[in-house]
């Protein structure tokens, strides 16, 4: 895939986020809830080169049908406000789940996947977590555990990526 090419989810996308039907490994469900439609693929190899191959996990995902990739032009449209047809359904999709339950998905599986079973302490104050508020008081300890475990870049990018989705809240 190309630096300028944009991810988005498809409606199978969306839905696979919150049925979990195709039992998705955690790296691979951590860079589907994070993909936006905004970020294009040099972003997120940066933001998730911890996790390993990017191209990899976006590349099976989009073979899973809950990907699609478009150009630069993609993206520009989607910057400028005007939404392109993965987006103006997303918006319908994804509020089947309360935005806030997106935000503690992606953190837990965001630190399932650098932590794996070292998570599990970490998971159980996460799931007591039920206000935007709650979640960012908890946003500098998940950036402590993420760090301890991969590096700190890693754990910069997920501490940015969840408190953008809380802001967007």
């Amino acid at each position: 895939m190309r630096d300028t090419d944009v991810p988005n989810k498809t409606m199978a996308g969306r839905a696979e986020i919150t049925a979990r039907k195709l039992h998705l490994n955690p790296r691979q469900r951590t860079v589907l809830i994070a993909i936006n439609g905004h970020q294009s693929m040099q972003e997120l190899r940066k933001q998730f080169r911890v996790l390993g191959d990017v191209d990899a996990i976006i590349g099976d995902l989009s073979a899973s049908g809950l990907l699609e990739v478009s150009g630069m032009a993609g993206a520009t449209l989607a910057s400028r406000g005007t939404p392109t047809p993965a987006a103006a359904n997303a918006s319908s999709d994804e509020s089947q789940l309360p935005p806030i339950s997106l935000v503690r998905q992606f953190m837990n599986e965001s630190s399932v996947a650098a932590l794996g079973l070292r998570s599990f302490m970490f998971t159980l104050k996460l799931e007591k977590c039920y206000s935007k508020e709650e979640l960012l008081d908890l946003l500098p300890e998940y950036q402590r555990v993420l760090g301890k475990a991969k590096d700190p870049d890693y754990a910069t990018a997920m501490t940015r990526q969840a408190k953008a989705m809380l802001d967007a809240l």
